[in-house]
C-alpha cells in the first residue's frame, strides 16, 4: 500500500519524486509507514494525508478531535487483545453498527473476524498511522515506539521538507536538506522485536553459534530492519555478555534492541538519553567516532548501564553506524576492556556490514517503487 500511496501523492502534486525517494529511505531505517515518514519530514500535513488515504482506500476518514475524545463505554466494546492484534480503535456505536478506526481498513478477513467476535456490523474508518498510535496509547496504554518520535534535524536525522514545495525548494532540498542514503559509510513494552513476519520466535538465533559467514548471509537476506538488528546483536552477543543497538532520533539517543546472556533485555526500548546530557553516546554522535573505555559515572551513562542490566562492566565500546556521514544507530558492547580493544576492528567491520544491510533494504524499496 505504501508504494502505491507514494505514487498517488506524486501524481497529485502533493509531494515530489525526490521527497518520495527520501521518505522510502527513511522508512527503511526508522520503520513505520510511508505516510508517517512523510508527516515527520514535513512533506505533507496529517489532515491532507488522511484525505488521500480516504480516497485511496474508499473509506471515510476519522475526525481527529472525535478520535481523541471517545467515551469509555465505547472504548470498552473491544477487548485489549483484539485491539493489540488488529491495531483498531472503536469510535462510536450506532444501533449494531460499530465504527472502527483501523490501521488497514482494506483487510477484509480482519473485518470479518472482528465482526464475528464482537457481534457488531463493522464500519471501517481510516486515520494516519501516527494519529492511530496516539489513540492506542491514550485509551489502551499501548506505548508508542521510538520511531514515532521525529528525528533531529541538527544532528543529521530525517530532514523537514517544504509542504507543497516549489522547484526552488526542491533544488535546495537536493543540495542541503535531503539525506543521500545511497552512499553509506562507517566512521572509525515489554515488547521485543523477536518475531519474524510469520510471528515465529527467532530468539534461538542469538543462542546458536553464528559464524561471520552466517552473519553475512543473515544480513544479506534480512527482510526488514528488525531482522538486521537481531542478526547484529545475536552475533556480537556471542562474545560479550551485554550487547545493544541504540537509535539516534530527534534530540535523543534511545534504546532499540539489547541482549544479555543470550536473552532479550527487558524494557531496554524505554531508555532515553538527551543530547544535552554529558554521556559517552553524546561524544559518539557529535564526533562520529568510536568510544572505548571505562564509563564515567554521569547520570546518563548510569541509565545506559542500568538499562543494559547486570551491574557495572569494566568498560563499554560504542561504534557509530553512519549513513552519509550521519550517525543513525550505535552498536554497543559491554565487557572487559582488553577484549573490547582486541575486538574493536572486528566490531567496526560488523557495524559496516549492518550499514550495508540497510543499503540492501533501501535498494529493495527502490526496486519495488519503480
Amino acid at each position: 500500500m505504501a508504494l502505491r500511496l507514494g505514487e498517488m501523492l506524486v501524481k497529485a502534486g502533493r509531494i515530489t519524486s525526490a521527497q518520495l525517494d527520501e521518505a522510502l529511505k527513511s522508512q527503511v531505517i526508522f520503520g513505520g509507514r510511508l505516510g508517517t515518514n512523510l508527516i515527520e519530514m514535513g512533506c505533507i500535513e496529517e489532515e491532507e494525508l488522511a484525505r488521500v488515504l480516504s480516497e485511496k482506500l474508499r473509506v471515510p476518514r476519522v475526525d481527529p478531535e472525535e478520535l481523541m475524545n471517545i467515551p469509555p463505554s465505547v472504548v470498552e466494546l473491544v477487548p485489549l487483545e483484539m485491539v493489540e492484534q488488529f491495531r483498531i480503535i472503536p469510535l462510536r456505536l450506532e444501533n449494531r453498527r460499530l465504527f472502527l478506526v483501523m490501521a488497514d481498513p482494506s483487510d477484509l478477513p480482519a473485518i470479518d473476524q472482528i465482526a464475528f467476535r464482537t457481534g457488531f456490523v463493522i464500519v471501517p474508518l481510516v486515520a494516519p498511522e501516527i494519529r492511530l498510535q496516539m489513540a492506542l496509547e491514550k485509551y489502551y496504554d499501548i506505548r508508542r515506539e521510538l520511531r514515532y518520535l521525529p528525528v533531529s534535524k541538527e544532528l543529521g536525522g530525517r530532514k523537514a521538507c517544504g509542504y507543497r514545495p516549489n522547484p526552488v525548494d526542491v533544488a535546495r532540498a537536493a543540495s542541503r536538506e535531503v539525506v543521500d542514503f545511497s552512499t553509506l559509510s562507517v566512521e572509525g513494552e515489554e515488547h521485543f522485536p523477536w518475531e519474524d513476519a510469520a510471528g515465529v520466535d527467532v530468539r534461538v538465533e542469538a543462542a546458536q553459534q553464528y559464524t561471520i559467514d552466517s552473519l553475512s548471509r543473515a544480513l544479506a537476506d534480512a527482510p526488514d530492519r528488525e531482522a538486521v538488528a537481531r542478526a547484529l546483536v545475536g552475533y556480537v552477543g556471542q562474545e560479550f555478555d551485554r550487547v545493544a543497538l541504540l537509535l539516534v532520533a530527534r534530540d535523543t539517543v534511545a534504546g532499540w534492541m539489547a541482549v544479555g546472556g543470550g536473552e532479550p533485555v527487558p524494557r531496554f526500548d524505554e531508555l532515553r538519553i538527551r543530547f544535552d546530557e554529558p554521556s559517552a553516546v553524546q561524544a559518539v554522535v557529535r564526533g562520529k567516532t568510536v568510544y572505548r573505555g571505562a564509563v564515567v559515572p554521569t547520570p546518563a551513562n548510569m541509565r545506559l548501564l542500568a538499562a543494559l542490566g547486570g551491574g557495572e562492566p569494566e568498560g563499554v565500546l560504542l561504534v557509530p553506524m553512519a549513513m552519509n556521514n550521519r550517525v543513525v544507530t550505535i552498536l554497543c558492547a559491554a565487557g572487559k576492556l582488553d577484549l573490547l580493544g582486541a575486538r574493536l576492528e572486528a566490531l567496526q567491520g560488523i557495524a559496516r556490514k549492518g550499514v550495508l544491510a540497510f543499503e540492501v533494504l533501501i535498494l529493495k524499496s527502490k526496486i519495488l517503487m519503480t
